[in-house]
């Protein structure tokens, strides 16, 4: 009986996530536009935002890994290959964690590789930003908390109050 409650309060858990962009603070709106802003001229503005709110709800929480740091969840292992620098994880996962504009630009040239591997496909490449080339049964399920926020930043027409 135990083992079907704990089943129950996890499965409620797993699928309550919710996100209204209406809830979001006024810094937190200022930091959504930010990151549309970042990811715009390379057609990623709202993706961008997006997963900065689905990985830390826009840093209000962090990873229990000490290589997994920022508002965008950036694997520091991987952003160093991809810039082709030996350097310092934990110096680079403090600069991420405190300048949400570097955690930007590592997420951001994370996405434009995976949009240019995944050919565009949106939902491929949002997975791979989450797991890279190994597919997780957490894949699905982070891809339907981004299409949440996504959806609800497209219906909120963020993208264009921040145009005009």
């Amino acid at each position: 009986m135990k083992i079907l409650i704990l089943i129950i309060l996890l499965c409620m858990e797993l699928f309550s996530w919710d996100f209204n962009y209406e809830e979001l603070s006024l810094d937190e709106v200022e930091l959504t536009n930010k990151l549309i802003n970042i990811g715009k001229p390379h057609g990623l503005g709202l993706e961008l935002a997006a997963i900065g709110i689905v990985e830390t709800r826009l840093g209000k929480f962090e990873s229990n890994n000490k290589y997994i740091c920022g508002i965008h969840q950036i694997n520091t292992n991987i952003a160093l290959k991809r810039v082709g620098s030996v350097g310092n994880k934990n110096r680079l996962c403090n600069e991420l964690n405190s300048n949400e504009n570097l955690s930007s630009i590592f997420a951001l040239n994370e996405l434009i590789y995976w949009k240019k591997y995944t050919k565009n496909n949106i939902s491929e490449m949002i997975s791979n930003y989450n797991s890279g080339f190994e597919k997780s049964t957490h894949s699905k399920e982070y891809l339907r908390r981004f299409k949440i926020v996504y959806n609800e930043l497209k219906k909120s027409n963020i993208q264009e109050k921040i145009s005009s």
